[in-house]
């Protein structure tokens, strides 16, 4: 007879069916008995995006420190300019005028030795303004006399101030002691018998202008006077042949 299969009856309540025995003791099943389905790529389907850039904040803001600086700066730059041009336009300012007058020599000692210069000069200078509404305030400064190129003395211009279309007389004092090169000596000595010495007055001054009741901020005077006397000699008196003056304002 033929065999036929075994069916056990299952009754209500009885528990599961034991496991295989190689879950039982604990061990994982293996790869072959583990097979996840691998899905493929649908071939229509898009790559990811990228995420979007991060704005940078801060170099935004540094650019609108930067551009409102600027602005800031062409906006004060074009208020002065405009400024500058209307009190020029009303006041129509003028430079000064500077002369020299009379030079007296109150000291020149050469010593041969040495090739050393003791000198001590008087120097009276005239400076007009010749502006209507403009004062001008000298805010002392220094005068200097040389020989071709050399400095003989210096001394200080006094500090005073010159109002509308007035004339001011200051006397200046200079002094000084220089050593001569053989060269410069020689100059000097062929100069003084010739009766043609070459002196050159400078004077760097600060000074502030004043349109009526504003003044403003310091510049630079600049005069220069090329002169040419008789002589050099101590108490005598000094006949200037030549005299010519020049200013110019630095601002």
């Amino acid at each position: 007879m033929a065999d036929y299969h075994r069916i056990h009856p299952v009754t209500v309540g009885s528990p599961p069916p034991s496991a295989p025995p190689e879950q039982a003791r604990g061990k994982k099943p293996s790869h072959e008995q583990l097979q996840l389905p691998i899905t493929a790529p649908a071939p229509n389907a898009a790559a990811p995006l990228p995420p979007p850039p991060r704005r940078k904040r801060r170099h935004s803001r540094c650019c609108r420190c930067v551009c409102c600086t600027l602005l800031v700066i062409i906006i004060l730059l074009v208020a002065l300019g405009a400024t500058a041009g209307i009190l020029y336009l009303v006041f129509r300012p003028k430079i000064p005028n500077f002369h020299v007058d009379r030079l007296t020599v109150t000291r020149f000692d050469v010593n041969a030795t040495t090739m050393t210069v003791t000198d001590a000069f008087d120097v009276d200078v005239t400076a007009t303004n010749p502006n209507k509404r403009i004062g001008i305030y000298y805010d002392g400064g220094e005068v200097t006399a040389s020989f071709n190129g050399t400095q003989l003395c210096r001394g200080d211009f006094p500090t005073l101030y010159q109002g509308h279309r007035t004339t001011v007389q200051p006397r200046i004092s200079l002094t000084g002691e220089t050593r001569l090169d053989s060269a410069v000596a020689g100059q000097l000595l062929q100069q003084r018998q010739a009766g043609f010495v070459p002196l050159t007055v400078r004077a760097r001054v600060p000074i502030r202008i004043k349109f009526g009741a504003i003044k403003l901020w310091k510049m630079t005077g600049k005069a220069n006077c090329n002169l040419v006397v008789d002589n050099l000699q101590a108490g005598s008196q000094i006949r200037i042949r030549s005299n010519s003056c020049s200013f110019k304002l630095k601002v």
